[in-house]
């Protein structure tokens, strides 16, 4: 997966590179914390950071597009698996399913939310990340730039770094948060949590923030005033969407 940085987690006893928005993993981890064991699946599972962090607190299985890059091989079962497409699991197969940083690589993250919601047992928990595109930061780059945080210009494939399309891991679709509540509610997933892994700004332009914070959350209330979701600051500040579902 990309990363915003690369944080200290290699060389200190064998732990994993953490290659996800900083406090990404943490908060994930933090959400599933004091939920009774249970089957777990990684999807996308990368090189297998955060099943690394969950080993021995759940019974995980990893899946990714690149079963080279996988590096827990041994540890947990993995199969090499294209979210794009249907899921290798029979309905009801795990308690919980994570996806950080996943959707905004597939081509229909709403097919994959259903398989998600699909191979969850009644009861069960997805936690689904993805770059906070409704964040007031990302609005502004947008209006200057043309593109959201987290989704600069797409490289043509004659750039790719693989001889494969599907291997070169952009960012391609990016989903506002209400797209993304409307995909697990038509999926049959509750959304029971909205976070984020750390607020962010723009510095830039500070001054004007609080004018610009007010004119938004004047629109969201006017035009939505039970949705407290749209004006929260999760929504308004967040750097990644971390989105808790549960299946009803």
């Amino acid at each position: 997966m990309e990363s915003t940085e690369k944080r200290g987690l290699e060389g200190q006893g064998g732990l994993l590179v953490d290659r996800n928005a900083p406090g990404t993993q943490e908060k994930v981890i933090s959400i599933l914390a004091g939920m009774p064991r249970g089957r777990l699946l990684d999807a996308p599972a990368g090189e297998g950071a955060l099943v690394q962090r969950l080993l021995g607190l759940h019974d995980i299985t990893a899946i990714d597009l690149d079963e080279d890059f996988f590096k827990l091989h041994g540890q947990v079962p993995f199969r090499r698996v294209d979210l794009n497409g249907p899921l290798p699991f029979e309905d009801a197969s795990f308690d919980y399913v994570t996806c950080v940083e996943g959707i905004e690589h597939l081509e229909n993250p709403f097919s994959c939310v259903r398989e998600f919601a699909r191979v969850l047992r009644p009861g069960g928990t997805l936690v689904i990340t993805t770059p906070n595109i409704m964040s007031i930061k990302s609005r502004t780059r947008f209006l200057f730039y043309g593109y959201h945080d987290f989704f600069r210009f797409i490289k043509l494939p004659r750039e790719f770094r693989h001889g494969h399309p599907e291997y070169d891991h952009q960012h391609i679709n990016p989903m506002t948060f209400t797209e993304l509540r409307y995909a697990l509610e038509k999926a049959g997933l509750e959304v029971v949590g909205v976070h984020t892994n750390r607020y962010v700004r723009a510095r830039r332009w500070s001054v004007l923030y609080p004018l610009v914070r007010r004119m938004i959350v004047g629109n969201a209330k006017g035009k939505a005033p039970d949705d407290r979701d749209l004006y929260s600051r999760e929504i308004l500040e967040g750097e990644i969407l971390v989105v808790e579902g549960r299946r009803s």
